[in-house]
């Protein structure tokens, strides 16, 4: 980890503080204060996010919203990085050791891309593999959210098998998925090669958005 790492003030809420944890995956909860989760909310309310049609099943999950993509080095620091940002990264560099990854600051990337997920949209079972991926996140920067909306993340916390990387075959697990609920302010970290979907977001949500901050923490290339 480099000195700037070291001496930055963390982002990370004091009272942040770990909800469930399993073999693969690690849910946070208040991840930012709520000064600051505020903000983030209302910066992310004036992202333009533009319609894409889902990589997994452009048919039946309908389109999401996406905005932007940046990549940015796991081990850089910024004080003038948006709170939300610094806090992801203190995040998954302290959690490393659940992506089989432990001591690798300084090699590891992750990329940032703002998603909505509106009523009627959802994405289906896949395990994030390959294009060296060794992991990912999911924050959630919706204001407020009601369980009966749907849009939770499902994530089986066993490496996938060779040939059961679809939900047909998912019906033959002898593991039951863990549901995780999309609180506001709340930080998803997960290893790669995990089969995870999002609940398709119920009506009742009408005009909200599943809003998340998402992306994938990476092995850097030469």
């Amino acid at each position: 980890m480099n000195l700037g790492t070291l001496l930055a003030t963390p982002a990370t809420n004091p009272d942040a503080h770990v909800h469930s944890r399993g073999d693969r995956y690690v849910v946070i909860d208040d991840l930012l204060p709520e000064a600051d989760f505020a903000a983030t909310t209302e910066a992310f309310a004036g992202i333009r996010l533009k319609p894409v049609l889902s990589t997994i099943d452009p048919v039946y999950d309908g389109f999401a919203y996406r905005g932007g993509e940046d990549k940015q080095r796991l081990a850089d620091t910024d004080d003038d990085a948006p709170r939300w940002q610094r806090a992801v990264k203190e995040q998954i560099r302290a959690h490393l050791d659940l992506l089989a990854a432990p001591g690798r600051t300084e090699d590891l990337s992750l990329t940032l891309s703002a998603w909505g997920y509106p009523a009627g949209s959802r994405l289906s079972w896949h395990n994030d593999a390959g294009a060296g991926r060794i992991g990912a996140y999911v924050y959630f920067t919706h204001p407020t959210w009601d369980t009966d909306w749907g849009g939770g993340l499902a994530l089986i916390d066993e490496e996938s098998r060779p040939g059961a990387a679809d939900g047909a075959a998912l019906v033959h697990s002898t593991s039951h998925p863990a549901l995780i609920q999309p609180r506001p302010n709340r930080l998803v970290v997960f290893r790669a090669h995990t089969m995870h979907a999002v609940q398709r977001v119920d009506t009742t949500a009408g005009d909200r958005l599943r809003r998340t901050y998402t992306g994938f923490i990476t092995e850097d290339t030469p």
